[in-house]
């Protein structure tokens, strides 16, 4: 039986009106469907058992039965509006230097017969891209919004302690679920346990311990958002108590992938959240304080270790010029043959899709950096493209979070924070380009584009304008 179902107050938000949903699980629960398979499904590991060219995964059914859903409510529902897709137009000028890349670069596609992992490529970005249209169009109001961000950020947290059991126990938790669904077949029947200097590190539902780190840290600034704007708790130190503990969650998860990356992406929100928020500092430091000393108990070899090689410069360059030319090479003895090898297709580069780093018809070394393989694939242009994706997004939502002059951009305290939250986790994201293959690790962006779908929204906002009160018949008369 259909249930129809409103998804939120007509008051809750000025312009939106609420939404009648012909779906059993109704917009709302969709859209949080989608956030669940994003965060819980083992990332590359998992598809539909239905004969295709790719992997059916699960995010892929999920992605291109919402976005029809929503094109069929455009056309059929007169209560389902089109929503200003505030960022779309950078997505495009993403996108399209992608397309140039590969048209530019044809001949040499198909001779090295890479065309048709390049058009599969393009692809594969459109489709995750999509997933910004989907929050954009669905998530209309401020609560559907909080509901997003209050259901991704305790996802996160549980996701948080199940990776931190994983590393004490070497139990995948989410593997073990994934397994028992009847409907997913494994694509990759190894298991992977990763060891960074004898020291196991947990992967939970993501490719890589890397990209764990950052998928968690990119949810770390909105819980803490919600220990403010929360709607629930009610009580507002309960409030703070429960979301802080999620942050702290996150945390623990983070520490559990043993990553420096996530280290360094904690320390640059960090470091841009004071600035914005200088006031916030003694409960900084009054929350932070515990949390590093909790950070520190539950895993002092580990917290160690990252901490003396952020803090000695040499010792981390030193460790980042090992292996030139191999497998398994430092960051930085990547980068003098990679500028010389950019230098020959300096515009346009190789075209996208055409550097495989795995498998049998792999090409390429990994580089652990996503700027760095832009550059190699899709040459200056490609990077000007990812700017305009992630930096630009990023710059503008921290702007809006100013408080001088927010009168004039419109937004109230709560929106301004949001603002602010969404543009320091995307800013966060952007800095982690530059220490793993972002886009080659689904989960994170995948992420990135749920939260430039919710910042779309907030910076499309604007307060209504008081109305001028009406003068006096008299005076009008006279």
């Amino acid at each position: 039986m259909t249930v129809h179902s409103r998804t939120d107050s007509p008051l809750d938000t000025a312009g939106a009106r609420p939404r009648r949903s012909g779906f059993v699980l109704g917009w709302s629960g969709l859209l949080l469907l989608l956030v669940t398979i994003i965060m819980i499904v083992p990332a590359r590991r998992y598809s539909l058992p239905i004969p295709s060219s790719f992997a059916l995964e699960p995010y892929r059914i999920m992605i291109a039965l919402i976005v029809a859903a929503i094109v069929v409510a455009l056309l059929s529902d007169r209560g389902f509006r089109w929503q200003r897709l505030t960022f779309g137009g950078l997505i495009g000028v993403y996108l399209l230097t992608q397309v140039v890349s590969i048209g530019v670069n044809v001949p040499g596609l198909v001779e090295e017969g890479l065309a048709e992992n390049a058009v599969s490529s393009l692809g594969s970005v459109v489709l995750i891209s999509a997933v910004f249209f989907v929050v954009r169009m669905l998530a209309t109001t401020e609560s559907a919004v909080d509901r997003v961000i209050a259901f991704a950020t305790v996802l996160g947290a549980i996701t948080g302690v199940l990776v931190a059991l994983e590393r004490v126990t070497r139990i995948n938790v989410f593997i073990l679920f994934a397994n028992a669904l009847p409907f997913l077949q494994r694509t990759t029947l190894e298991e992977n346990e990763f060891v960074k200097e004898g020291t196991v590190r947990a992967f939970g539902p993501s490719q890589h311990p890397i990209a764990l780190a950052v998928f968690l840290c990119l949810l770390i600034p909105l819980a803490i958002y919600q220990s403010r704007h929360a709607r629930w708790p009610v009580a507002l130190g309960n409030r703070q108590l429960f979301w802080l503990g999620c942050t702290f969650c996150l945390g623990v998860g983070m520490i559990a992938a043993v990553s420096r990356t996530g280290m360094v992406m904690l320390a640059v929100m960090t470091i841009v959240f004071v600035l914005m928020r200088p006031s916030a500092i003694s409960r900084l430091l009054v929350f932070g304080i515990p949390a590093a000393l909790l950070a520190y108990l539950a895993s002092p070899r580990n917290v160690g270790d990252m901490i003396r090689n952020l803090t000695s410069p040499t010792a981390l360059i030193e460790s980042q010029l090992t292996a030139p030319g191999m497998t398994g090479s430092g960051r930085l003895a990547d980068l003098a043959p990679s500028l010389e090898q950019a230098s020959i297709n300096p515009l346009f580069g190789t075209g996208l899709g055409s550097r495989i780093t795995t498998g049998r018809l792999a090409n390429a070394f990994i580089l652990d950096n996503q700027v760095l393989s832009t550059l190699l694939e899709s040459g200056i242009l490609g990077v000007i493209g990812v700017l305009a994706l992630i930096l630009l997004p990023a710059m503008h939502l921290i702007g809006l979070a100013r408080r001088t002059g927010a009168a004039e951009r419109g937004l109230s305290e709560r929106q301004r924070d949001l603002a602010l939250a969404v543009g320091i986790a995307i800013l966060g994201y952007f800095v982690s380009l530059f220490f793993f293959d972002a886009f080659m690790f689904i989960q994170t962006f995948l992420m990135f584009f749920v939260l430039l779908g919710l910042g779309s929204w907030v910076a499309s906002q604007r307060l209504p304008r008081e109305r001028p009160a009406e003068l006096p018949r008299e005076a009008v008369a006279s």
